[in-house]
């Protein structure tokens, strides 16, 4: 049988896009056949959103909670303030409660904007933003799937009685809408949640429903939700970090391959709410804002909020003339000086270099392209000497408060170095009766494949289970000498300029 049949074989089963099986010296002086198969990525989707692995993943991140609150941390918390299991990534110790605090009261107060009365919150948790919204509320609906959780917020609710008359707490699951009729709720949270949902297609599940119950001329908030786009620069900038000076850059990529691929979150792109919009037209309008804050770490550097307007009358839309902060090299005192001139009305960048992001881009830049034999210590001393380029979104959040300017800022165009696009608009001196919305930059296209704009949480494991699932699947119609000594994984199978395989590019298999 030719290499060319079994390679037929493996392409048979659903799970597989392409492959290319060789032979290869993987032992000295032995050769054995190996396949590199190319997955089929709509077919992690197919596996994750199968009721069992969707109950198990559910329930590992339900213990997990669980568990955080009967831990001290929990114990020792100040009311409305517990925090416990909010930790560093790259310390793994809590996040400074004054970081955590900001994180807090920015997020509150982009939601009370949307000036929310009927609110379902969905993953409430240890009630963060339950205890401080909806004393603001008619009515507010907390619900989470851990129980622990709940009862830490009732005993918090027993203490801040100004928010148990709007506040019910119901323990269900993510997907589990009993009870709630068609056009309930104006405003619907789901903070800090997303990323524990098993699957991309599980979180689609989820907002068709939503979208239902949201009212028309409501708001579905989904904030605090982890950057597919900045996934490469973030795990690059925790191994860096971690990892001792001495150590060569071949072992350090290795390590960032292995945290992207060893992900169990989910972490989505900008523009997934973009073709979210465009499968369910009742999504009238879709915003997409880095997070606000004064402090610098991966909540504000790797996260965003998603605001999507449900069933909203169309209203006018404000299609300013965008300035390209990297075309005309703008910088911060020649913004302040368009600010300062008094017929200045509207002033809309875009491109706008963020300095949050610009050391862990320019490191993740060095790693990625330098020669192997280079060290961490090489890489942070190149970052530290490279000339600051960026603009801290909070700088130009103080300079419009200074200048009587209100600010907004959008990720909608989604950069894959985290620029963003801002929009400054003269303050009133009388609030005006309707504000039209703004048309911010988008990409010139959207995939409507949702996988396009995910990962795959738990990829690690799926592999695994593919690959035994492969080997069984070939068994059937490949004679014994012809079925591969080792199966890989691989992102791509790439070709040399002569069109035949670049075993070069391909790494060795562990026999």
């Amino acid at each position: 049988m030719r290499l060319s049949e079994a390679q037929d074989a493996l392409r048979a089963h659903p799970g597989v896009r392409d492959v290319a099986i060789v032979s290869r010296e993987v032992i000295p002086g032995e050769k054995k056949l190996v396949a590199y198969v190319l997955p089929e990525t709509n077919y992690w989707e197919v596996v994750l959103s199968g009721t069992e692995e969707e109950r198990k993943r559910l329930q590992k991140w339900r213990k997990t909670f669980d568990l955080m609150q009967f831990g001290k941390e929990a114990a020792a918390s100040a009311v409305a303030f517990n925090i416990a299991g909010w930790n560093s990534s790259y310390t793994r110790q809590p996040i400074p409660a004054e970081e955590m605090r900001e994180w807090v009261e920015a997020t509150v107060t982009e939601i009370l904007a949307l000036r929310p009365q009927q609110v379902l919150e969905i993953g409430c948790g240890t009630g963060l933003l339950l205890l401080r919204i909806a004393p603001h509320c008619q009515r507010y609906v907390g619900a989470d799937q851990s129980n622990a959780a709940l009862q830490r917020l009732k005993e918090q609710l027993e203490q801040s009685p100004e928010s148990s008359p709007a506040a019910t707490l119901l323990e269900r699951s993510a997907d589990n809408f009993e009870g709630f009729s068609a056009n309930s709720f104006d405003t619907v949270i789901l903070n800090s949640v997303v990323q524990y949902f098993p699957s991309v297609t599980y979180l689609i599940r989820v907002l068709e429903q939503i979208v239902e119950l949201t009212k028309p001329g409501g708001k579905i908030f989904i904030g605090d939700v982890r950057s597919l786009p900045l996934l490469e620069t973030y795990a690059s900038s925790v191994e860096l970090h971690q990892a001792p000076p001495s150590l060569n850059l071949a072992e350090l990529r290795e390590r960032i391959v292995r945290r992207i691929r060893q992900q169990e979150e989910l972490l989505l792109s900008p523009s997934f709410f973009l073709a979210l919009q465009q499968r369910f037209p009742k999504i009238s309008r879709v915003e997409v804002k880095p997070k606000r804050g004064r402090f610098d770490n991966e909540l504000t550097r790797f996260r965003f909020n998603a605001i999507l307007s449900v069933g909203e009358q169309a209203k006018k839309s404000m299609e300013p003339s965008w300035l390209d902060w990297s075309g005309l090299e703008l910088t911060i005192e020649s913004v302040k000086e368009a600010l300062e001139k008094p017929e200045c009305e509207i002033l809309a960048i875009k491109n706008i270099p963020n300095a949050r992001l610009q050391n862990d881009v320019a490191a993740m830049k060095e790693i990625r392209m330098s020669e192997l034999a280079r060290t961490v210590a090489d890489v942070k001393e190149s970052v530290a000497q490279a000339a600051a380029q960026g603009v801290h979104p909070q700088a130009l959040c103080s300079m419009a408060d200074d200048m009587g300017f209100s600010l907004d800022w959008s990720w909608t165009s989604t950069q894959p170095d985290g620029r963003f696009d801002a929009l400054f608009q003269r303050i009133p001196r009388e609030t005006p009766a309707s504000e039209p919305v703004v048309a911010w930059p988008k990409p010139m296209t959207v995939s409507e494949k949702f996988a396009d704009h995910s990962n795959t949480p738990g990829q690690t494991n799926l592999a695994g289970k593919l690959i035994q699932e492969l080997f069984e699947f070939i068994k059937q119609s490949l004679a014994t000498e012809m079925i591969p000594a080792d199966i890989v994984l691989v992102d791509a199978i790439p070709p040399m300029s002569t069109g035949e395989l670049n075993l070069d590019a391909l790494q060795m298999p562990n026999i």
